[in-house]
């Protein structure tokens, strides 16, 4: 009997999620007027130094988190909604340019599958022509999609490009 129980012991401490593990969404907005370009930046930061960032709009750092609430559902769910964005404006050689963030939220149950990991998704405008519109960084919260680990917008040419990598290396 203290074998199975220490056994269940043991599977219980190897299925639980360490802090270390917890990966904390960072976007960073730079308006690059002095390389005519705009950059959006996706990463994230691991364990205590990831619940410990300090986001700041003036540092043009932002938390997809923060553009959600999560309330209550029925007993099995907390329901996660979208609440706010982020609107951004960068004059560069050839015009304004507004870059929008929103969340990309996988699953509207924050105890589900997923529920408990966010995105964002991003919008580009030159003057009122959608350069970009609502591409999430990450499509998919499983399997092996590629990640968009940043967006450059070129001021001379209104040229949008995305830089992707594997999610097991982001990851």
């Amino acid at each position: 009997m203290k074998k199975f129980f220490g056994r269940i012991l043991l599977l219980c401490v190897f299925s639980l999620p360490a802090l270390a593990d917890e990966a904390y969404p960072i976007i960073t907005f730079t308006c690059d007027k002095s390389n005519d370009l705009i950059k959006v930046k996706n990463e994230v930061k691991w364990g205590d130094e990831g619940k410990n960032f300090q986001y700041s709009p003036e540092r043009g750092t932002y938390n997809p988190w923060d553009w959600v609430s999560i309330g209550k559902g029925d007993i099995r769910e907390k329901v996660i909604r979208p609440t706010g964005k982020v609107e951004l404006s960068c004059q560069l050689s050839n015009g304004i340019y507004k870059v929008i963030l929103e969340p990309k939220i996988f699953n509207k149950n924050y105890l589900g599958k997923c529920g408990k990991k966010i995105s964002t998704m991003v919008t580009v405008f030159r003057g009122g022509a959608i350069l970009l519109d609502k591409k999430p960084l990450e499509e998919f919260c499983l399997g092996n999609a590629p990640i968009i680990r940043g967006v450059k917008v070129m001021g001379k040419t209104g040229k949008v490009k995305l830089y992707r990598m594997a999610k097991h290396r982001f990851y």
